[in-house]
């Protein structure tokens, strides 16, 4: 008996594809900025106030432009 899978069509694929980039751009997009804040604590000895502005600041921007993204990736 050999099993056989359903072959997964372009389109199922792309989207896939899709979720991960929104993904991946995520995660960067978060460690860019956290990177950053950090390093400007480090300059200014404010540890951690510079970090989790950066964080937040960067969370709520990629949020909004993920929701915004997956309003688009629905109305296909």
């Amino acid at each position: 008996m050999a099993q056989t899978e359903k072959p997964k069509s372009d389109k199922e694929s792309a989207g896939y594809l899709k979720w991960l980039g929104i993904g991946v751009e995520f995660c960067g997009v978060l460690g860019v900025f956290c990177y950053i804040g950090y390093k400007i604590d480090e300059r200014f000895a404010t540890s951690p106030l510079f970090l989790i502005v950066s964080f937040f600041f960067a969370f709520i921007g990629m949020f909004y432009l993920m929701l915004k993204e997956t309003r688009n990736i629905w109305r296909k």
